[in-house]
């Protein structure tokens, strides 16, 4: 065990510190490697390392430690290729970095286990890529995603041999619901039209705000473009209806546009200009939906 001046510096390090000698037997650990762990030290002492290790990974993590003593050596955070798991004293997995190193006593040989905890840090790095990837007021998919939706989508219908239904559509008049109650309800109203746009989708299907008050849909896996069109009827159906927002009642319509994978177009620039196509026809021929976009390139 360290010396009095050791033991001291290592429990003011910020991460856990973990000794255990060459048969993988605790022999220390600090205050932070309590708070990890959820157990005092008192209660690892003399206990083997894989107690701390999830119960899955016990046998496999004593076959590298066994590895590591025969051929000890320094091993920085991060040079691993998998995430490492700390199994807590209630159960519970924490996901943490850990750096090793080989120590030389008069007692024989130790090894020291430096913890960090990552866990808040893959918590934000989600929420970053949450973020990254989702409209910050509706927190539908964003043009980045949904583009890279539709494409997958597109694969995976060349792979399987079916269709896929890309949905364009936009609220009528929205300006007039800014202008008439400001941005503020009008970004409410946006946020309860999206809450309504995801209510009866399939876990593959995504729906997205490509801007303003612009929304689209990804229909993966539709049989035809007769299929197609009584999905989407039946998806426009839950917006109908007013939207409460605040105080205020408010009714709007949707105009909608739809293509068909591969009927419409094979790619996803041709499908999207389509179904704008069919978007633009709706709102010409007084709002709705049109299900033809190749009717409107003919005329």
């Amino acid at each position: 065990m360290p010396g009095t001046s050791d033991h001291e510096l290592l429990e003011l390090m910020p991460d856990g510190i973990v000794l255990s000698d060459a048969l993988g037997r605790i022999i220390y650990v600090n205050r932070r490697a309590e708070e990890i762990s959820g157990y005092r030290g008192k209660d690892l002492y003399g206990r083997r390392i894989e107690l701390l290790v999830p119960r899955r990974l016990r046998a496999i993590h004593q076959e590298h430690r066994r590895d590591y003593t025969a051929h000890p050596g320094p091993r920085s955070m991060g040079s691993a290729d998998h995430d490492f798991k700390v199994q807590r004293k209630d159960g519970t997995e924490l996901s943490v970095d850990i750096a090793l190193g080989p120590i030389a006593s008069a007692a024989g040989p130790q090894v020291i286990a430096v913890i960090r905890d990552i866990s808040e840090r893959q918590r934000l790095e989600v929420v970053l890529q949450h973020q990254a990837l989702h409209d910050p007021l509706t927190d539908l998919a964003n043009r980045n995603l949904f583009f890279d939706r539709l494409k997958q989508a597109i694969h995976g219908a060349q792979r399987d041999g079916n269709r896929v239904a890309l949905v364009v559509m936009d609220l009528d008049e929205f300006k007039e619901v800014n202008d008439s109650f400001g941005h503020g309800v009008g970004d409410a109203l946006l946020k309860a039209v999206a809450a309504r746009l995801v209510q009866r989708l399939r876990a593959t299907d995504t729906a997205a705000r490509l801007g303003g008050d612009e929304f689209a849909w990804i229909l993966p896996g539709v049989a035809d473009h007769v299929a197609a069109e009584r999905m989407v009827r039946r998806l426009l159906r839950t917006l109908k209806g007013g939207f409460s927002v605040g105080k205020e009642m408010i009714e709007v319509s949707v105009s909608a546009g739809m293509a068909v994978y591969p009927d419409d177009g094979d790619d996803v620039r041709t499908l999207l200009r389509k179904a704008d196509l069919g978007l633009y026809s709706a709102k010409q021929a007084g709002r709705g939906f049109a299900s033809e976009p190749p009717s409107i390139l003919s005329r």
